[in-house]
Parts: structure tokens; sequence; C-alpha cells
């Protein structure tokens, strides 16, 4: 009787540590360190901010185009994100129908550091699209045309409090600290059916990742679709530095155009 005591009493103890260990971890995580949100993207370093990756086909070496994304900090305390996408190669798989494409995205997110609108316009020589968003109480709204139709379709989701819109070729944007077993979720417009889906993001490991003429210990971040998945290598900054997309194409990190990359050039990232 008195061993059974002390076990439970051992149990209890411990059971009543990890939880108050737990709870101390939720309330002293900030919210910029939670991803999935744009607050944890805004992030003060990031006022203007650029990130430009080279965009390559499977089992190829040649560049098929590029993809930058740009944070401008007004003095409204609004946040301008846009995204130029250029494809000038036929990509096989999901996107080959759209053969050569560009893709523009614009967002506005407000002082508390929520969407308030965007909008997306695809080109190509065999389709072209438009679709605009707009946050409505705790709804997104969207509204989107093909070729041309005289009427728009309009669909609407909920979307949590902070919650980001993911476009174009990534669902990441830039990312807070990790840590391994961070699970979390995001929306993204899938730019061929003007839909959103849901993906699903895990850190499943540490590993090193030779970048630069330097290793670096890089999260692989796993994200999922369906049965589709993907993965990305981030740096101990938030960085992301090579991704495979759910789209079959891997993007590379290249240096931005204050290191001499223009809209369209051909700086090579690195492989």
């Amino acid at each position: 009787m008195r061993h059974r005591l002390v076990v439970v009493t051992v149990v209890g103890f411990w059971a009543v540590m990890t939880a108050s260990l737990v709870r101390r971890w939720l309330l002293e995580v900030k919210p910029e360190f939670i991803p999935g949100t744009y607050r944890s993207v805004l992030t003060a370093d990031r006022q203007n901010y650029q990130c430009r990756m080279g965009i390559y086909l499977p089992g190829l070496k040649e560049k098929a185009g590029y993809t930058e994304t740009v944070f401008l900090y007004s003095e409204d305390g609004r946040y301008r994100i846009t995204n130029t996408t250029r494809v000038e190669a036929k990509v096989p798989g999901v996107l080959e129908r759209l053969a050569r494409f560009a893709l523009d995205t614009n967002v506005v997110v407000g002082k508390g550091h929520a969407l308030e609108r965007f909008s997306v316009t695809l080109s190509s020589s065999v389709l072209s699209a438009e679709c605009r968003g707009e946050v409505v109480g705790e709804e997104l709204v969207l509204r989107a045309r093909v070729d041309g139709d005289e009427e728009e379709q309009v669909r609407r989701w909920r979307l949590p409090p902070g919650g980001m819109v993911a476009s174009g070729l990534s669902p990441l944007l830039a990312l807070p600290p990790l840590r391994v077993g961070l699970r979390w979720t995001t929306l993204v417009l899938n730019p061929l059916t003007l839909d959103v889906e849901e993906v699903e993001l895990h850190v499943v490991r540490v590993e090193p990742l030779e970048w630069g003429g330097r290793t670096l210990h890089a999260h692989v971040v796993e994200v999922r679709s369906g049965l589709v998945t993907a993965k990305a290598w981030v740096s101990p900054g938030g960085e992301v530095l090579r991704e495979t997309t759910l789209f079959g194409v891997t993007l590379v990190k290249e240096p931005v155009a204050e290191e001499g990359a223009r809209p369209g050039g051909g700086v090579s990232g690195r492989r």
C-alpha cells in the first residue's frame, strides 16, 4: 500500500510539473514566433525585405524562371507584399497546360498584422485569370474571373485571426525560429483552380546543408496537401533556402537585387 502511494505521488508530481512547463511555454511564446501568421513573417527586421528564388525543372540545371517576393512597410502602418513569378519554360506535371506564364500577387496587411485584401493575376498563352480577395469579418471573400468571363465566381472561407493566405508556387514566405515537431496549417490560393486549399506544415528534423561555401544546420519542413508532399530547407534565421514545391518544381534562393540580380535576370542559384 505504501509503495503504491509513493508511485501515485511521484506520477502526480511529474504530471503537475509537465503541465506547468507546457503552460509556461505556451505563455512565453511570443506571437511573432507562431508560424502561419503575418505577425510571424512581418517582423521588425523584415520591414523592407526582398527574397528571390530561381525556378528549376526536375532533372535540369538550367533555370526556368524566378519568383521574387518583396515586403514594403508604409507610413500608414500597413505592409504591402508583392510576388512576381515568371516561368519561361514548359513545366511538366500540373503546370504543364499553362506553358510559359506570369503570376503577380499584391497583398495589403493592416496595422494589427491582419490581412485586409489581395489580388492575383495569372497570364499565359492559353489561360488568363484574375482574383481579388477581401477579409469581411472572419471570412475571406474571393471574387475570381477566368478568361474574361462576364460573371465573377464568388467563394468564401473562414480565416483565423491573423491567418495568412499564400499564393504562387510556395506556401512559405519567411519563417520565425523553428523547432523540430512544430506543426501548423496555412491557406494557399491555387493559381490553377483559384480555389483556396489548406496546407499542412511540419518541422521534421534538422540536417546539414551546404550553402554559400559553408555548412548550415537547416530545419527541414514537410509541406503536405492531400497526398502530395514537398519539402523546404530553412536557415536558422528563417530564410527558405531550397524548396521542392507541390507543383513539381524546385526553388533555390538567389542573391537579391542589390547584390546584382534584377527581375528577369540570369543570376544562378546554388543547387
